[in-house]
């Protein structure tokens, strides 16, 4: 086999490998936003869910959400679980953005 011909078989390969590494990393974005957009819908009906469940239910989501339940005399204390506390804390995150410019809305 020739070099010229040893070369055009590894970048074929390399085509092929990275055609493969954009369709899984697609897949994976379509996967993470029909998650997430589950997760926003139940987040924002959670009150309502809530109300409606039976009490295993309640118990299921309540852990679902929360972490580190104390209740300290009339005082409840609470951690929110993972992806909910930045649900929570979203304004912050304004921060990050910085000032916009006249390009921008």
């Amino acid at each position: 086999m020739t070099n010229t011909t040893r070369k055009a078989r590894e970048l074929k390969n390399r085509q092929i490998e990275t055609a493969l590494r954009i369709e899984q990393h697609q897949t994976g974005e379509e996967g993470f936003r029909a998650t997430l957009e589950t997760l926003i819908s139940v987040a924002s009906r959670a009150a309502d869910i809530f109300e409606r469940s039976k009490t295993e239910q309640k118990r299921q989501l309540v852990a679902f959400v929360f972490s580190n339940l104390k209740l300290r005399g009339k005082k409840l204390e609470f951690s929110l679980r993972s992806p909910f506390d930045l649900m929570v804390n979203r304004a912050t995150y304004a921060e990050w953005l910085g000032n916009l410019d006249s390009n921008q809305d």
